[in-house]
């Protein structure tokens, strides 16, 4: 009888084992298709939110072609001096698109021509504009010869600048990529560029294709503004003056340069380095910033259209919230 008893408590034990262990692979597999179930309702979001993106590029694009081309200048002044937003809710979520005049940014590919060379007057625009933000002289220097070579095509090192030898010597070594920015991030690989001096850049600034002269609107301008204005004037010598300009702006704007240059603000001016050329009185540039909502998945990209003369052409797309122009608030001027 013993003997039977031991056996059957052995029985048991090992049924009880065999159950534990059952009970524990059943609680892991129920995890894992959890898991596997909610990763592929992840996929399946992004995928949706993808398509939701290319749906709000081709809304955006048919909006520039059959709407915004058949406003009247002063119109499109007027409506673009402010941020304008774009809502279309739909099941599950929503895209929300913020459409605004993109002619109000530093363009860094006019730092090079479209040859690939070295711009000089494209490198001088953008020291006054770092001068202008009280980025000291050397420094400016600096930063702009060393950006124009990472851009140019050729090897041969500027003076003040950076080629391949400088960044081969960092501590994860790398060369220039010879062409244009991918993005206004790359910028902090530049020689001689600091996090502060990048985030008091990121707000003026925009790539453009190589050889891209900056364009300023005047008409949609704002006291944020002067300091890319007086680069284009020659520097923060005439910083005032630009404030002025766009203080004593007309309600109706200015029609053209010769209005501009008869304004009061231009009466006592002294530059002799003004690029009357950039400065524009309609947008040629529309910046646009789009975010898509779907269940739990979201989307955030950036483009800039060119609407220069009438045409329209999409000249860049970032993904994410970097590649968005900060919005700079009354106690940073």
């Amino acid at each position: 009888m013993i003997g039977k008893s031991k056996e059957e408590g052995t029985v048991l034990l090992t049924t009880l084992l065999i159950m534990s262990i059952m009970a524990v692979i059943s609680i892991a597999i129920i995890e894992d298709i959890k898991f596997a179930v909610k990763k592929t309702i992840n996929i399946n979001d992004y995928a949706q939110t993808h398509w939701y993106v290319r749906g709000a590029e081709d809304y955006i694009e048919n909006f520039i072609n059959n709407q915004y081309n058949k406003l009247d200048i002063s119109i499109r002044n007027d409506t673009f001096k402010k941020s304008q937003s774009l809502i279309y809710p739909y099941e599950g979520g929503m895209i929300t698109a913020n459409i605004s005049d993109g002619t109000d940014c530093f363009s860094l590919g006019s730092l090079i021509t479209s040859e690939g060379k070295a711009d000089v007057a494209g490198r001088r625009q953008f020291e006054y504009l770092m001068d202008s933000l009280g980025i000291p002289e050397f420094k400016a220097k600096k930063i702009s010869y060393s950006l124009s070579d990472w851009m140019d095509a050729d090897t041969q090192r500027e003076i003040l600048g950076a080629e391949d030898g400088d960044y081969l010597r960092r501590s994860i070594p790398h060369r220039t990529s010879n062409s244009i920015l991918s993005s206004v991030m790359e910028l902090r690989s530049i020689e001689g560029m600091d996090e502060n001096i990048y985030k008091l850049l990121r707000p003026y600034i925009c790539i453009r294709v190589p050889g891209s002269k900056t364009k300023f609107n005047i008409n949609t301008s704002e006291a944020k503004d002067a300091f890319l204005l007086s680069s284009i004037l020659g520097g923060s010598d005439f910083y005032d003056t630009a404030l002025a300009i766009i203080a004593e702006r007309p309600k109706k704007g200015y029609d053209n340069l010769q209005e501009l240059r008869s304004s009061q603000a231009f009466q006592n001016f002294q530059g002799d380095n003004v690029a009357y050329d950039q400065i524009v009185f309609e947008p040629n540039f529309l910046w646009v910033e789009v975010r898509v909502d779907y269940h739990n998945a979201s989307r955030v990209v950036s483009y800039e259209y060119d609407v220069s003369a009438g045409n329209v052409g999409k000249i860049y797309k970032g993904w994410g919230y970097e590649s968005l122009r900060p919005k700079l608030k009354k106690k940073e001027l």
